[in-house]
Order: C-alpha cells, then structure tokens, then sequence
C-alpha cells in the first residue's frame, strides 16, 4: 500500500482510539515518574547506608547501580504493557489499566525488558564518551545544584550547551532504539517461542522497509509536528519581545501549555501509529509466508 493511503487509512481507523491511547501514555508516564522516585529513593537510601560502614563506599556505589538497573527493567516492563494496549486499541479489542502490568506476569517480557537496559547502556556510554571529546558537547563539572545555578548565571551561553546535549541524548536514542519498534510486537504475538526469536522478527520486520515506515510516520503526523513547532516559535517570540505585560506573559503561558498537549497527544499517536503499521505489513507477510 502506498505511503499517503496508508496514512489516511491509520487517520481514518484510530480517530475514536487515539484519546485513549493519549490517557494510557498519561498513566505510562506517571507511574513511572513514581516508580523512579521510588526506586531513586530506595537507591540513595541503601547506598549511603552501606557507604558509611568501613570500606563501603565501593559497595554502596554498586548497590545503587543495581537498584537503578531494576528501576529501568521495570520502566521497560510497563513499555511492554503500552505497547500491548496500543496494538489492542488497533485490533479493537478491550483494554484495561492493569494491562501495563502484563510484563510482571510474563517471564518472556521481564527477559526483555532486561535486554533493552544494554542499548540504553551503550547509548549513555556513547553520549559520555562524546560529551567528553568535543568542546562542542562537554558539560561543566559541578558538585552540588548550587554549583550548577552559578554555572549558569556566569555562562550565558550554557543554555545553548545543555540544549545541544539534550538533543544529541535524544538522536542516539532515536539510534540506538528504533531498531527495536517492533519487538515487542512480536513478543506479544508469539508468546510460545522464545524471546530471541521474537527480537531476531522484529529486527527483521524494520529492516525489511525502514523508508516506507518513516516515509508513513511522515505522512500520518507531519502537520502535527508542524504545529509543534509553530507554537515553540510563538512561545519564544512572545517572551523575547516583552514578558512584562501580563497580557502576553498568559498567551505565552499557553501557547507552551498547547505545544506540550499537543506534543504529548502525538508521542500517544506515533506508538499507535506503530502498532498500525506491524498490523498491516505483518498480516500481509504472514499471508505471503503461506
């Protein structure tokens, strides 16, 4: 199917499922801000009262990297369960909240949900090896908040620097990731084999048509993107030229307030958008297969 059909199609088929899939990623995200919090918390807590025995400050560190290893094993698992719902809202059928929490109850996803920690591993290792070899990207060495707010109030130009960072932090994860859009697919679809396979499918399902899946993510959302982007520039024009008048200051407030919505309603439309795209192609591969 060519790409602007198919992108009318998806438009036309998830119009009524997209506020639904925009609550579960609300939910997504909040559980886990807390399950991090959480997880942080327990982290901190443990390290520093193992770091104050004698000798434990090696100890403590390590107790800490493995409680933030079992946090993002848990974010992953609750990845798993949106992803379940969205291929669900797709499929017409019935979803429910404790559908996130699948991955709990399913030793194949819990298996992958450890796996996808290593790119997350590699991504970082990436970022900071990068971040430290060019000026461009290197970050201030500071020790405490404080340290960092003076940073910043004596280099104007640090905002640029950490704005840098964060999109570079976000194109080696686009890198690192996408790769992997499918996999979880496959896991839920064939629960009875094993989760290497299903990853080795799902590698083999992106890799088979990377251009016509951007080229449909494109289509499906460009006028969104666009839109985005028009509210940051209004946004950034407003308090540039003067944030004083009360007036402006509350239609800057919410033109930020409606790139954010509407940021976050297309993050819930490109994961369904995903879960649309594996329906099409992998019913027509399976029909080919047979």
């Amino acid at each position: 199917m060519k790409v602007f059909e198919l992108a009318k199609k998806f438009k036309r088929d998830t119009r009524f499922v997209i506020p639904r899939a925009v609550f579960m990623l609300i939910v997504f995200c909040f559980m886990c801000a807390f399950f991090s919090s959480v997880m942080m918390a327990l982290a901190l807590s443990l390290s520093s009262a193992v770091a104050e025995l004698s000798g434990g400050a090696r100890l403590g560190a390590l107790f800490f990297l493995l409680v933030e290893l079992i946090s993002l094993a848990l974010v992953f698992v609750l990845h798993y369960g949106l992803f379940l719902c969205c291929l669900r809202f797709v499929r017409n059928q019935p979803v429910a909240l404790s559908f996130l929490f699948t991955g709990l109850r399913q030793r194949k996803a819990r298996r992958g949900a450890a796996f996808f920690i290593v790119p997350m591993l590699l991504c970082l290792a990436l970022f900071a090896l990068i971040t430290s070899r060019f000026e461009f990207f290197s970050l201030p060495q500071v020790e405490s908040p404080e340290a960092l707010l003076e940073y910043i109030k004596n280099n104007p130009d640090s905002m640029r620097k950490f704005l840098s960072c964060f999109v570079l932090l976000l194109f080696l994860a686009f890198v690192f990731y996408f790769p992997f859009t499918f996999v979880w697919s496959f896991v839920y679809d064939k629960t009875k084999q094993p989760f290497g396979k299903s990853l080795l499918e799902g590698l083999k399902f992106f890799a088979a048509r990377p251009v016509h899946f951007f080229a449909f993510e494109f289509c499906a959302h460009f006028k969104l993107f666009f839109l985005i982007a028009v509210f940051d520039v209004l946004r950034v024009c407003i308090y540039k030229k003067n944030s004083a008048e009360a007036m402006l200051y509350s239609f800057g407030s919410l033109t930020s307030f409606a790139s954010f919505a509407l940021t976050f309603y297309t993050a819930a439309s490109v994961i369904l958008s995903i879960q649309f795209y594996y329906e099409q192609f992998n019913n027509e591969d399976s029909n080919k297969a047979s």
